[in-house]
């Protein structure tokens, strides 16, 4: 199933007459070793033949994804996000994190032998949350499965279906179930039950639809305490203790197919994504009224405001919220390609938990490249312009229009007069707060 998504002019390049020479050269090799080789091992009796090259799908498949592999490439070279040299270098970055995520996703997952995919630090995509681990699975819609763990230090857990791609205009989210809706022991232990339709007669169930393919399951992690983080699996019932058999020669073929098209689908959505859906509809530097997803069919008691900055050097842009009803909020950046900015070793990112409240009761963060010394930094890594994402789970009602954030770019050298009780950071204080950014996210991550 394509996206409808198309690569620039250049694809074709694969279709050339000096590259097409390559599969009849490719078979003369073939054919050469099997004439040096007749008479050995290879062909002894008794013995089966080894396959044809004409009856073995999987040369032709390999070319699809390799053909795939280019056209991502002309995608990323003719996108607007293909700018500064950074953005170049994070253009190709781009797609070598969504080459892992096909290849993982698409050539090694199975919906019935079911293990987590998680999104970590180094597969980065679609305005991906640093306080958050996300874990993807495939699943076959109507079946059972059961996802079990131990929440550990993450403040909130919840588990969304999604039937499709609704990322890319084809599919939708299928169900869902909060962190009001999980059972959780004193220890920590959950158990979640994906039932069939009309199969779900219990708290800590969720019905499988008929179409459902993935289901996502996502830590929330306010606090990056270094406790232990948790952990979350899952298994499909009633295929307990049933080996898994190698696949054959069309399977693996079929799921080179699928990982080409899922690879040039990703490498082409999110760039897009930033420029039809942020840099296209507002001006740089300025915020959205914050947005009740539940409106538009997302999770229930989640907002989001959103923009894209520029911020050219000796500037930062100021941002000015407030604290909320919600359970979790917090501040993020991303690049062009709407890939998290560094946040392991950086902080670009910061929840209402790690932030410095100011003597007026409001929250502000600085965006930029220079470190102000203030304590709620952005740091842009270097990047000019990139995305912002605000977040708030759990609202209690609506968020009133008084306590909507706001921003502006000022010189550097102002936010000393902006910010009110604003307090440079003591010497060795940003360097702590990122060693334990990093030994959070090494513990979350395993890494």
């Amino acid at each position: 199933m394509h996206t409808g998504m198309k690569g620039s002019s250049t694809s074709t390049i694969f279709e050339t007459a000096e590259v097409m020479c390559y599969w009849p050269l490719h078979r003369s090799i073939v054919l050469l070793f099997s004439l040096l080789f007749a008479g050995s091992a290879l062909c002894a009796p008794g013995m089966e033949a080894p396959p044809s090259v004409d009856d073995d799908p999987l040369p032709a498949a390999f070319e699809v994804f390799a053909r795939a592999l280019q056209r991502a490439e002309d995608t990323v070279r003719d996108s607007p996000a293909y700018g500064s040299d950074r953005e170049r270098a994070a253009g190709y970055l781009h797609i070598s994190r969504m080459l892992m995520k096909a290849v993982e996703q698409e050539m090694l997952q199975d919906p019935d032998y079911p293990f987590f995919r998680v999104m970590d630090l180094h597969i980065r995509e679609g305005g991906d949350n640093p306080d958050q681990r996300y874990l993807f699975a495939p699943v076959r819609g109507a079946k059972a499965y059961r996802i079990h763990g131990q929440l550990g230090s993450a403040d909130r857990l919840e588990v969304q279906l999604y039937a499709g791609e609704p990322w890319a205009g084809n599919g939708r989210s299928a169900g869902y179930l909060g962190f009001e809706q999980i059972e959780v022991d004193e220890a920590g232990r959950f158990a979640i039950d994906l039932r069939p339709p009309g199969a779900v007669d219990g708290p800590g169930q969720l019905e499988n639809p008929a179409d459902t393919t993935t289901v996502v399951v996502r830590q929330i992690y306010a606090d990056w305490s270094v406790s232990a983080p948790g952990h979350v699996h899952i298994d499909r019932l009633g295929l307990e203790g049933q080996l898994r058999l190698p696949e054959s020669s069309v399977e693996v073929a079929a799921r080179l197919h699928e990982a080409a098209r899922v690879l040039e689908q990703s490498v082409t959505v999110w760039p897009a994504f930033v420029e039809d859906r942020y840099r296209a509809v507002r001006p740089p530097n300025t915020l959205s009224d914050p947005l009740d997803t539940s409106r538009l069919g997302g999770v229930h008691g989640r907002w989001m405001a959103s923009g894209h900055f520029d911020v050219p050097p000796g500037k930062a842009l100021l941002v000015r919220s407030w604290p909320t009803s919600a359970h979790y909020q917090g501040l993020q950046l991303t690049d062009r390609w709407f890939a998290s900015l560094e946040y392991a070793n950086g902080t670009a990112s910061l929840s209402s938990r790690q932030s410095l409240l100011a003597p007026d009761g409001s929250y502000y963060h600085v965006i930029s490249a220079e470190d102000p010394g203030y304590a709620n930094w952005l740091g842009t890594g270097g990047l000019e312009k990139g995305t912002l994402l605000m977040r708030f789970d759990g609202v209690q009602g609506d968020l009133p229009q008084a306590h909507w954030p706001s921003a502006s770019l000022v010189a550097v050298d102002q936010l000393p007069e902006l910010i009110p009780g604003f307090e440079h950071l003591e010497a060795g204080q940003r360097e702590q707060q990122i060693r334990e950014r990093r030994a959070h996210v090494q513990r979350r991550f395993s890494r």
